[in-house]
């Protein structure tokens, strides 16, 4: 994947409507509506650029809500392109308002990898997501 300020159109469009809806995770046709009006017209266009993203470590996937929200991560781009290793984060969700929030835990990722080891799995992916109310939603 290209440096950041190197993104194609498509792609720069969707991770700056993602990146303005901080906390809260998007479907490919809530990008699809809110950029219509820049001359995305098909959902291929906007899954395209959400797999690009996603690959880039830009972007992650909210498998509960099969959505998208952009990593708070601060990316660290290398001299002539390039990201930093991906980092694997924990995503609380709210059921109620849908908020995400992105957790990036060492000790969940130690305890995770000790589970792993246990069971003689080799991991190449996980997903961790903690579904419930957010404080504003469960007050």
């Amino acid at each position: 994947m290209r440096a950041r300020d190197d993104l194609s159109r498509n792609q720069a469009l969707v991770l700056e409507a993602l990146k303005s809806a901080p906390g809260t995770a998007l479907t490919a046709y809530d990008l699809l509506a809110r950029l219509a009006t820049a001359g995305l017209r098909g959902p291929q266009t906007v899954y395209r650029a959400l797999a690009s993203l996603q690959r880039a470590g830009l972007i992650h996937r909210i498998e509960s809500l099969n959505a998208y929200t952009a990593c708070a991560h601060d990316h660290v781009h290398r001299p002539g392109g390039g990201h930093e290793a991906h980092h694997r984060p924990a995503f609380a969700v709210c059921r109620e308002c849908k908020r995400v929030r992105e957790l990036d835990a060492a000790a969940l990722s130690a305890v995770l990898g000790v589970v792993a080891a246990a069971t003689g799995y080799t991991v190449t992916d996980r997903v961790v997501e903690l579904v419930g109310a957010c404080p504003s939603c469960a007050g």
